[in-house]
């Protein structure tokens, strides 16, 4: 058993392809599939199943998984510590992101601070971040909760708040605030179900006692601004996802406010480790630079 090889394990308990965890890793599918076999061997045991839809872990290879991800991080710890500077020179992070808007700042000084790092980013909503992070298949995402999830390390970087996206043209285009009410009577286009924008929003209107049917249901907040602007109904974003663009304009909702916190999520058994402790105080820095007030909740989380 050697590091090759468990870092050609992760990869695959990761992308779930043989050929996806090459191109991660940069070597050839050959190699990867040579490493896989050297390790079964090793470990006497299968730990992978081809499907029709990619790749299964055995049972082995999930209880394997966990502890070479802590092993490998372990070793890019003792690197760094073993360094003169204390500072991490290679490694691996794979990241898991709902909010680009609120990662990018975070990416831009991590990368500039620990440039021999790779970094696997993946986008999707907070609810499938989790069970990544449950999955050991993301080592650190950045997702908007409602409160500190107790099953994980969680540390709040910044709070925010529901907004209505109006497009030019609505009666609403120069309103800076409307009331739950009245959105009820708009036509809606919602995000997915799972995401948290969407189940604050639907939230809010419940402690009202309203509902609304959603005229359109879109897979990610992009697509919804550009269904805005198309002028195809009105749509809700957070704060921190507005962007800059002049269609789109941003109404604050009255009645009953919808916030949620985005929070930096990893398992507590990481957190102190390598290249997850490393971006934990990139972010912490990055976002008290800002104005805010990041906050350690991964003790506390299971009491919320």
């Amino acid at each position: 058993m050697n590091f090759a090889q468990l870092r050609a394990f992760q990869a695959i308990a990761t992308h779930r392809t043989f050929s996806e965890a090459a191109q991660a890793l940069g070597v050839s599918q050959p190699a990867i599939t040579q490493h896989v076999k050297a390790l079964e061997e090793a470990v006497g045991a299968r730990l992978f199943l081809r499907t029709g839809a990619g790749i299964e872990l055995t049972p082995d290879a999930r209880d394997l998984l966990p502890r070479v991800r802590q092993v490998m991080l372990m070793l890019d710890d003792i690197g760094a510590r073993m360094d003169e500077g204390r500072t991490l020179n290679a490694g691996y992070l794979a990241l898991g992101l709902c909010a680009p808007y609120v990662a990018m700042p975070i990416l831009e000084r991590f990368t500039a601070l620990h440039p021999g790092i790779r970094l696997d980013v993946r986008l999707e909503n907070s609810s499938v971040l989790l069970d990544l992070v449950a999955q050991h298949r993301v080592d650190v995402a950045i997702a908007t909760l409602e409160a500190p999830h107790p099953d994980f390390a969680c540390d709040r970087l910044l709070s925010q708040e529901v907004l209505l996206l109006v497009h030019e043209g609505h009666p609403w285009w120069g309103r800076e605030r409307v009331d739950l009410s009245e959105v009820k009577h708009q036509r809606l286009v919602l995000r997915e179900a799972g995401s948290m924008t969407r189940h604050l929003f639907e939230a809010a209107l419940a402690r009202r006692g309203l509902a609304i049917t959603p005229h359109l249901v879109l897979g990610s907040r992009e697509a919804v601004k550009e269904a805005v602007a198309a002028k195809i109904g009105l749509g809700i974003v957070l704060n921190r996802e507005l962007g800059c663009d002049p269609r789109l304009h941003a109404v604050a909702i009255d009645g009953a406010p919808a916030r949620a916190d985005e929070y930096l999520v990893t398992r507590r058994e990481i957190r102190p480790l390598g290249a997850v402790a490393a971006f934990a105080a990139v972010a912490r820095a990055v976002f008290t630079t800002q104005g805010n007030v990041p906050t350690d909740q991964s003790t506390s989380a299971g009491t919320s």
